[in-house]
């Protein structure tokens, strides 16, 4: 890990594109201002984890459904199980 030390008002550069800020410094809190392209991803740790388990989630549960989906299929019903996926992901739509 590196270790830096900056004032308010000083920027470390991350790469060619990425900039941080020390925008100011009152009781324990540092502000940091972050420019970086929109193709990256910029968040809060505890922010970055969360998403990070709802999609763990998200997954295991498409998984599942996937799974008891497949559990009863031959090759012959595999036009079935396509329009049961299509199924799924409509109704997986709607609840969003």
């Amino acid at each position: 890990m590196l270790v830096l030390s900056r004032k308010v008002g000083e920027v470390v550069t991350i790469g060619n594109s990425i900039e941080i800020t020390v925008i100011s410094y009152d009781r324990g809190v540092v502000r940091l201002g972050i420019n970086a392209p929109k193709s990256i991803a910029v968040h809060r740790k505890e922010i970055y984890d969360k998403i990070a388990e709802t999609n763990k989630e998200s997954s295991n549960v498409e998984f599942d459904m996937l799974k008891d989906l497949l559990k009863n299929t031959t090759i012959s019903s595999l036009g079935s199980v396509k329009n049961k996926l299509e199924h799924l992901a409509i109704h997986n739509k709607k609840k969003e």
